[in-house]
């Protein structure tokens, strides 16, 4: 008989029901050779056995976390109830007080309050969901917050951005357990795209520029995403902001710490991304998005998110036939 990986899932009034089932959907997916899953989940929680979701919905905890088991793998998932000053705080000392239990920590998206809270990361770099990490760094200035990673992994502790991300880590994790096969299998069963690199951005170039750009460069902006397959130069978008060329580029770098040009770039990358995912070939994607050769996308791709776009569109077909 197979010995399993204990996952304890820890629970929480006002806990997100994705942060739970996102991760545990791939772990309890997990198939070894022998078809047996190599996973035994168990929920723990806080207080009463039943939580109530930020959703409303409603689940029933297996055991107290004041067990005195250990667990290969602690989940903390996120939600507005962690972020109850009363919660919070009973969970990072419980955590201060148990983390040598436990050979892996993760957390998932404002899960991340704990370990913060708890001390147990200071000095390590961690991640949460971009809208919390500017809080979460300032309130807990020990640890150092990446915004810009889907997951991020120091030592034994794991944490990941905003709710999908967790299931981005979860593949990670069983492709490092039991390997990229059965991540892959896990993939194609909950058709997602396979093991998205740690380091790749939380959300969308555009998505980025909608959610943070001053109207005046969010006209020009806006202007650029409709006509990327167009040669789009600096004094266009300056004419679009209604500022001169110099004044449009200081303010643009400015405000995203980099220039016109590499943003729009990374708008043309992101935008291939999208493109190839469902199903575009490499030559129409280098056109739709404006690079003058199928070779620029492909260096300017493989530099970027470290696969090349044939690998990349490949990756999510296979996932679409594996589903059919």
């Amino acid at each position: 008989m197979t010995i399993k990986l204990r996952i304890a899932v820890l629970l929480f009034d006002g806990v997100n029901a994705i942060d739970v089932t996102g991760p545990t959907e791939v772990f309890a997916s997990a198939r070894l050779d022998s078809g047996e899953c190599p996973y035994e989940i168990e929920t723990w929680v806080s207080g009463d056995r039943e939580v109530v979701c930020e959703s409303g919905l409603r689940l029933l905890a297996d055991r107290s976390m004041n067990t005195r088991r250990g667990a290969d793998l602690l989940l903390i998932p996120g939600g507005r109830g962690i972020r109850d000053t009363g919660t919070l705080t009973q969970c990072a000392n419980w955590l201060k007080r148990n983390e040598s239990r436990f050979n892996r920590v993760v957390s998932v998206c404002t899960g991340a309050y704990v370990l913060a809270a708890s001390g147990v990361v200071d000095g390590m770099r961690i991640t949460t969901h971009w809208g919390f990490a500017k809080a979460l760094q300032n309130q807990y200035p020990k640890v150092e917050v990446r915004s810009d990673r889907l997951f991020q992994r120091c030592g034994k502790f794991w944490t990941s951005g905003g709710v999908t991300a967790g299931i981005d880590l979860a593949l990670e994790i069983v492709a490092e357990d039991v390997g990229r096969r059965a991540a892959m299998d896990v993939a194609r069963e909950l058709v997602v795209f396979l093991r998205r690199s740690g380091h790749q951005s939380q959300f969308s170039q555009p998505l980025k520029t909608q959610s943070s750009a001053p109207a005046h460069l969010d006209n020009a902006l806006s202007w650029a995403v409709g006509r990327l397959n167009e040669a789009i130069t600096v004094d266009q978008l300056a004419e679009r902001s209604g500022l001169s060329t110099r004044q449009f580029s200081r303010s643009f770098k400015s405000t995203y710490g980099t220039s016109p040009g590499t943003y729009l770039k990374r708008m043309r990358l992101d935008r291939a991304r999208t493109l190839l995912s469902q199903g575009s070939t490499v030559a129409q994607t280098a056109y739709s998005v404006g690079f003058e050769t199928e070779d620029g996308l492909r260096r300017a791709f493989l530099s970027t998110y470290g696969v090349s776009p044939s690998r990349y569109r490949s990756r999510f077909l296979s996932a679409q036939e594996g589903s059919q």
